[in-house]
């Protein structure tokens, strides 16, 4: 696969990126540094473990990559599950036979300490902790920005506190300029632009990694990018308007149509920093979607797919009478309660149940991966109107029963949605398009093959040939 076995690699993971796009997008010149990447890799269109819901989704896809398993034999089917399995990683694999590793953020992911490597968990993951030991302060400030918590409110303390440590984790004058910038355009424009903020994070993350990958020269470096995903997600009925039966506002239009595009060239601008970066240091990059996107049109004639977030979910489980001893968010409107016992456990489940609206349960709930573990999310996806009431029934409810005194509605509606085409491309020197369709459970002994290393034998692929 490389000229030189022992040629650092840096991975970037670029969350649901789809392979039609970049191909549209290079060929506008939109993208120059992926066209630069691509001109001088091998290049695969990849199939996703599972190719249906509900399997399909990035957190057990990208558990199936870096273990090489599928999900059949891991069974992995919820954010931060991973982080509690034993199942033997590319990380795990490389560090076993000497390698210095270093995982920025990639998701689901078992963490690691040990002298010369470097891991920051995913942001929806509270349960590891980051190395080396100053790093998890960063890890804190990205969760808390990421999950969106309380609308991520900051007090001037927390603000000088997380600038201070921006800048000595590598907070670059560029990234500091582009921040400004976005705040002054969102005063000065006409158009709301607060959805842009997810590249000024990416930058931050960039800067950040670039500190860490430099320190400690990592053999092998993952960085994990989620922004044009949620990008995706929220704004893809405006890419293709003419997939979608709602008609769109000239003005949202105007907001919106440039959104996923703007997201792909952000990415573009990582991958020139990265590019540079491997260049400066020695190193080849490879690049991997795990899946994509596609137009998602299955809510249109309900006014598309809306999401609802609590304002304060600790205070709402409170008044309804649910006491827990630890709660963990995750996705956007999900959480995950755990329990002394599991008599706790059933009647939190049945409190949770009991609350309505339209009708419906309000929220959805599931056993989580260990005893006496709940996962529940609000399971409301139509348009509110502004009086709309929350039944609930006998017992503790809150003071009032308005449903927008409990809960906000998250920005947008979703119209992208989850397709099992992906991206693995790996430099070679040369351009190379793989003729047919591959695993994304061939990633993981790929990369060991670079580096001469077996694969675990819990891994069900097999390396690819760049000839």
């Amino acid at each position: 696969m490389s000229n030189v076995k022992s040629t650092p690699v840096i991975l970037l993971e670029f969350n649901e990126l789809s392979p039609t796009l970049i191909d549209r997008w290079i060929a506008s010149g939109d993208l120059p540094n992926f066209k630069r990447l691509r001109d001088t890799s091998t290049v695969c269109v990849t199939e996703a473990d599972e190719k249906q819901p509900p399997n399909l989704e990035p957190w057990i896809q990208w558990y199936s990559l870096h273990t090489g398993m599928p999900f059949r034999e891991h069974h992995v089917f919820r954010l931060s599950e991973g982080a509690r399995m034993p199942h033997v990683s590319v990380w795990d694999q490389l560090l076993s036979n000497g390698k210095r590793v270093m995982n920025f953020s990639s998701m689901n992911c078992r963490g690691f300490a040990k002298e010369g490597s470097v891991f920051l968990p995913d942001p929806w993951c509270d349960s590891e902790k980051a190395y080396p030991q100053p790093l998890d302060e960063f890890r804190r400030f990205y969760q808390k920005v990421t999950q969106e918590q309380t609308h991520a409110r900051w007090s001037a303390g927390e603000l000088a506190s997380v600038a201070m440590l921006l800048l000595r984790s590598g907070l670059s004058a560029g990234t500091i300029w582009a921040a400004a910038r976005q705040l002054v355009n969102e005063r000065l424009s006409k158009l709301p632009l607060q959805w842009r903020r997810v590249q000024i994070l990416d930058r931050i993350l960039l800067d950040v990694f670039t500190h860490y990958y430099l320190r400690e020269r990592p053999s092998f470096a993952t960085f994990f990018s989620n922004s044009t995903a949620h990008l995706q997600h929220a704004y893809w009925r405006y890419l293709e308007p003419e997939k979608f039966g709602t008609r769109q506002t000239p003005e949202n239009q105007a907001a919106y149509g440039n959104a996923v595009k703007f997201g792909y060239m952000a990415m573009d601008g990582t991958v020139g920093h990265m590019l540079d970066l491997a260049q400066r240091t020695g190193a080849s990059l490879m690049f991997a979607s795990a899946l994509s996107q596609q137009a998602y049109t299955a809510y249109e004639d309900r006014g598309g797919r809306h999401y609802y977030r609590p304002n304060d979910v600790a205070t709402l489980l409170a008044a309804l009478g649910v006491s827990y001893a630890e709660m963990q968010p995750v996705m956007a409107h999900q959480y995950i309660l755990s329990f002394a016992n599991a008599e706790q456990c059933e009647a939190a489940r049945q409190r949770i149940e009991s609350a309505r609206v339209l009708g419906k349960q309000l929220f959805d709930s599931a056993p989580g991966n260990e005893p006496n573990r709940l996962v529940f999310g609000a399971q409301i996806y139509a348009q509110l109107p502004a009086d709309q009431r929350i039944e609930f029934a006998d017992g503790p409810r809150p003071a009032s029963d308005r449903f927008f005194d409990h809960f906000y509605q998250l920005e947008s509606t979703k119209s992208g949605w989850h397709h099992p085409d992906g991206c693995f491309w790996f430099q070679t020197g040369t351009h190379r398009a793989m003729p047919s369709k591959v695993s994304i459970l061939d990633v993981a002994p790929t990369i060991l093959r670079h580096f001469d290393v077996p694969p675990a034998g819990s891994m069900a692929g097999r390396p690819l040939q760049a000839a």
